[in-house]
């Protein structure tokens, strides 16, 4: 029985590790368009280790920093507002006043539907950028991704 377990955990391993949210280093994104791009992929694959080595501050990542507190169940939300088929960089714009900040917005496709996503990324103070702050609510309610929601005046 312990050779089984022993051999589903390698397989386990090799493949990623589905859902978990610990995971060993990994390369910074050398580019903000990058680090958004990846972070969109890793949320399409349910990819929480790579999403948490993605997203953070200045610190660095949310998986090394442990910070913000509940990191891990922030993520788990992002992954789920944001899964989609495939991402497009629509906009990379310098943040006013700040080498080391931008206006990312991301183009996600699902089927129906495209919705735009807005986000900071900062560079670390180790090198690299982290998606800083994304905003979810653009991607719609992740029950009903493509469905417009309903507002104003109803008769």
């Amino acid at each position: 029985m312990r050779p089984m377990i022993l051999a589903g955990l390698a397989a386990l391993a090799a493949c990623g590790g589905g859902t978990s949210i610990a995971g060993g280093p990994v390369e910074p994104a050398g580019s903000s368009s990058q680090a958004l791009t990846s972070f969109m992929r890793a949320a399409a694959d349910s990819n929480l280790a790579r999403m948490a080595e993605l997203w953070g501050s200045v610190d660095g990542p949310a998986a090394r920093t442990g910070k913000p507190e509940g990191w891990e169940k922030r993520v788990i939300v992002m992954q789920s507002y944001l899964r989609g088929d495939s991402v497009r960089v629509v906009t990379d714009v310098p943040v006013s006043g700040s080498d080391n900040q931008r206006r990312v917005i991301v183009a996600l496709y699902r089927p129906g539907c495209v919705k735009q996503i807005p986000a900071i990324v900062i560079r670390a103070r180790s090198g690299g950028w982290l998606v800083e702050n994304i905003d979810v609510s653009a991607a719609g309610n992740p029950a009903r991704p493509c469905e417009e929601p309903t507002g104003g005046l109803t008769r």
